[in-house]
């Protein structure tokens, strides 16, 4: 009897916190939601994330606050989610810099991407652009790569720092193509922009197109290529990578919605639910268009694929470029 008192308490015991999940997420939400932006405010980071909170703040009868935990290039805010309760009142929006890249170009990290968190859904795409100054002598990305071939380091291009995606798109580009240019990295996509529009450097590697309308509308730039996997409807003109002679090429950036590791199924089935609703809303479509933006939600399981090959893709970047930060 005693023999069989002991197995039904340690089945009590792992049955346990299985209850606990289950009375969390029939509990959820209890209080407000936060939701982790590892940028600042007014960005296009920001800016998705508002959205979301707006719609989950509808969805769930509970307020949606949005924390901007900005540094680091996203890696403090990204962070601070990893260390979170997965109660499923912390919640974040991640990017690729911090989610795919940070991990093969920084000694040390205060989170796993691999380990620390629960993907629920892909948010939005962000293609970036190849612009070239006007005063540069090739209009398309085949005569400028002809250019780089015939005169490798020649051409600068600008990014906004050592590891970031705009560098990283570059250096791929490169690879692909088997041409050298000259990096010149800046400490912000303003510098950068300036000296593009000034003729201080030859190109700019974006990973959005926040800017780059705008300054292309009014012709202070060209547009070589977008380097999403397809054409973006505001500059429905301009080919992309692969449409120029790179079939395959693929190199944007991305943000996703994310727990913290252990978020109960169920709560990750709601927010997918609610994520995905908002992100088929024509209206939330159009808007995101307009800033070049691509909603392209997914289910939990199909978008740990998606980062499953986010993370080989630059991984291999990375180790072509043998960069080290830190």
């Amino acid at each position: 009897m005693k023999r069989r008192m002991s197995l039904i308490g340690a089945a009590c015991l792992c049955l346990a916190p299985w209850g606990m999940v289950a009375a969390q997420s029939a509990n959820w939400p209890a209080k407000p939601i936060t939701l982790v932006v590892p940028f600042p405010p007014g960005g296009v980071t920001d800016l998705v994330a508002r959205e979301l909170a707006k719609h989950l703040t509808e969805g769930l009868g509970q307020t949606v606050v949005v924390d901007n935990r900005a540094g680091a290039g996203g890696n403090i805010g990204t962070a601070v989610l990893a260390k979170s309760n997965p109660d499923g009142h912390t919640l974040g929006v991640m990017t690729v810099s911090a989610m795919s890249i940070a991990p093969h170009i920084h000694k040390s990290l205060n989170f796993n991407p691999g380990r620390d968190f629960t993907p629920i859904t892909n948010l939005v795409n962000t293609p970036g652009a190849i612009l070239a100054g006007v005063k540069t002598s090739y209009n398309t990305l085949p005569e400028m790569i002809a250019a780089a071939k015939a005169q490798p380091n020649k051409i600068t291009y600008a990014s906004v720092g050592q590891g970031s995606l705009p560098h990283l798109i570059a250096e791929k580009l490169a690879s692909d193509a088997g041409i050298k240019m000259t990096h010149v990295p800046y400490k912000g996509a303003a510098p950068a922009m300036q000296d593009l529009l000034a003729n201080v450097v030859d190109l700019s590697f974006e990973s959005s197109l926040t800017n780059t309308v705008t300054n292309f509308q009014a012709a202070k730039l060209k547009v070589l290529a977008t380097t999403g996997s397809v054409r973006v409807p505001i500059l429905a003109n301009v080919p992309t990578v692969a449409e120029s002679g790179y079939p395959g090429f693929v190199a944007q950036g991305w943000f996703g919605f994310f727990g913290p590791a252990g978020l109960p199924a169920p709560i990750v089935k709601r927010l997918n639910e609610l994520a995905t609703q908002m992100l088929r809303d024509k209206a939330v479509i159009e808007r995101f268009e307009k800033l070049g933006i691509q909603p392209d939600p997914s289910g939990p399981e199909q978008f740990a694929r998606f980062l499953q090959e986010q993370d080989r893709i630059w991984a291999a970047t990375a180790r072509g470029l043998n960069l080290q930060l830190d």
